[in-house]
């Protein structure tokens, strides 16, 4: 993390793991704070720096506005929890509520990390949210449409996959064969998961899928109510204008010009996620 202000770890994580919870734990404010979670569901993960088999999530239970750096729980690839009291055992049969205090996290959250974080080496951050406009768009025929400048950052990187609450092997599969070559993917009725190798760019990809989907949402109400249709931009100025954001010089397209302002934000206002 670039930030001047990033507490020095404490003695029970090295550095690199302290560097990761921080960022981590960043990311979660970040999202609380532009209202793009699920009160406590949904998930982000990060793989921990330097120790590319262990991931980290979050407690199941916490509110994204109280996640702190010290919260997470640590995860092997193999979905072994390897820090904490975390009562995890995959045995299914567990109920939450009677652990809740406890550093619990959730099946669906251990089966991201080790799908994502093994398929994808170039990957270290994801993000799986339910934001109600990306779930309206996933619940069409045609899906995200070319109706906005957000969406010609993201198309190109997009996905579908049918919603599968189950999750078993059939579903790993197809989802880890779907990640293999896309940074987003968009589950129908459900919601959506972004990628990113730094949490910058998997927040980047979440908030402007968020918002071309909310501008679709709305272009489509405003054209129903004047008796009109969507001007959707074609493939072809699609394409144009997606080799020339790569091209620029003048803006990243993966979080990092917003993100050190972001961090600002939070230690103004809530610089207890560094504990």
């Amino acid at each position: 993390m670039n930030i001047e202000t990033i507490s020095t770890s404490p003695h029970a994580y090295t550095q690199q793991e302290w560097d990761s919870r921080v960022e981590l734990a960043a990311l979660y404010r970040i999202i609380n704070h532009y209202g793009m979670t699920d009160i406590a569901n949904q998930e982000a993960g990060a793989r921990v720096n330097g120790e590319s088999e262990c991931f980290l999530i979050h407690p199941y239970g916490l509110l994204y506005e109280e996640v702190c750096a010290s919260d997470f729980v640590k995860v092997k690839l193999d979905a072994s929890v390897i820090d904490g009291p975390g009562i995890w055992n995959q045995s299914g049969v567990e109920n939450f509520a009677n652990h809740a205090e406890e550093r619990w996290v959730s099946d669906g959250g251990v089966n991201l990390g080790k799908w994502i974080f093994s398929t994808r080496k170039d990957v270290n951050v994801f993000i799986h949210g339910h934001c109600e406009d990306v779930i309206a768009v996933s619940a069409t025929e045609k899906g995200l449409l070319a109706v906005s400048q957000a969406t010609i950052y993201l198309s190109h990187l997009i996905a579908y996959l049918e919603y599968d609450f189950k999750e078993e092997e059939d579903y790993a599969r197809l989802f880890m064969h779907t990640i293999s070559d896309k940074d987003i993917i968009i589950t129908r009725n459900h919601g959506y998961y972004t990628l990113g190798r730094t949490a910058s760019e998997a927040f980047f990809r979440a908030y402007y899928l968020r918002q071309a989907c909310s501008v679709q949402c709305k272009a489509g109400a405003a054209a129903t109510g004047a008796r009109d249709e969507l001007h959707v931009i074609n493939a072809e100025r699609v394409a144009l204008i997606q080799e020339q954001m790569v091209l620029s010089e003048h803006y990243h397209y993966d979080g990092s010009t917003e993100w050190g302002a972001l961090l600002r934000k939070l230690e103004r206002e809530s610089p207890d996620y560094r504990s």
